[in-house]
């Protein structure tokens, strides 16, 4: 069964991967072990979950993503691409499966050294709210 795994960087159904992969089944998995190792307050959980349900057709489950993997029989995973390495780390569990991860757009374009996010933000405010002309 190939799945489209969502993690928490993709709780946003306008990104291009859910577009691109329309008729997967999409799966989220709460995993105690990388929710305690990531330490998520029970607020963040509850962030998580109130964005979950805005994505239709999402299944939710909670247990060891392998375990759940397994019990899908799942044997191709499409996934986002996250810079994050606790993400990567976890998804790497899962080598015995076939990954395809999407690459998305960068978030903004900066090739300075973030020092201040002041003076961050103030270079790439303008690529997110131009100015009208």
């Amino acid at each position: 069964m190939k799945i489209l795994l969502v993690h928490d960087e993709m709780i946003n159904e306008s990104l291009p991967v859910f577009a691109q992969y329309p008729d997967l089944q999409r799966v989220f998995v709460f995993d105690p072990a990388f929710i305690a190792a990531e330490g998520w307050t029970m607020k963040r959980v509850q962030f998580i979950a109130d964005g979950l349900m805005e994505i239709p057709n999402i299944h939710v489950y909670k247990g060891a993503l392998t375990d759940v993997c397994s019990s899908l029989s799942v044997s191709h995973i499409v996934t986002q691409r996250t810079p994050n390495h606790c993400i990567s780390a976890w998804l790497a569990g899962l080598t015995p499966m076939l990954i395809d991860y999407v690459d998305e757009s960068p978030f903004v374009r900066y090739s300075g050294r973030v020092t201040r996010f002041t003076k961050y933000w103030k270079t790439v405010e303008p690529q997110w709210f131009p100015k009208a002309q």
